[in-house]
């Protein structure tokens, strides 16, 4: 596909941390996808998980939602798959122990 001349020179100002923001949220949405595919499921059936919206869930799905920590969360927990891996060289569990802290010297 030939891309317009008008759009890529639009692209060329957009600030780069909005590029960058742009791309993970289609990334995120990209990854929400495909764990509805391999599941079988529609965005109808994510929006009954979350008590939401079609038209909610819509929105989020069109790339340019602000996704929060807090929604994140509850789409991993409704659709029982991890979206975002942060940290690849390590792997951190969720403890009901109280937290440590370092003593002071």
């Amino acid at each position: 596909m030939k891309r317009s001349n008008v759009l890529e020179q639009r692209r060329k100002r957009v600030n780069r941390d909005v590029r960058q923001s742009v791309a993970l949220s289609f990334r995120i949405v990209d990854r929400i996808h495909e764990i509805l595919a391999e599941k079988g499921l529609r965005q109808k059936d994510l929006a009954l998980r979350l008590d939401k919206s079609e038209a909610e869930i819509s929105k989020w799905m069109r790339g340019t939602h602000n996704f929060t920590i807090d929604t994140l969360v509850s789409i991993e927990d409704a659709l029982d798959a991890p979206i975002l891996q942060v940290c690849r060289s390590h792997s951190y569990e969720i403890s009901n122990a109280e937290p440590t802290v370092a003593a002071e010297p």
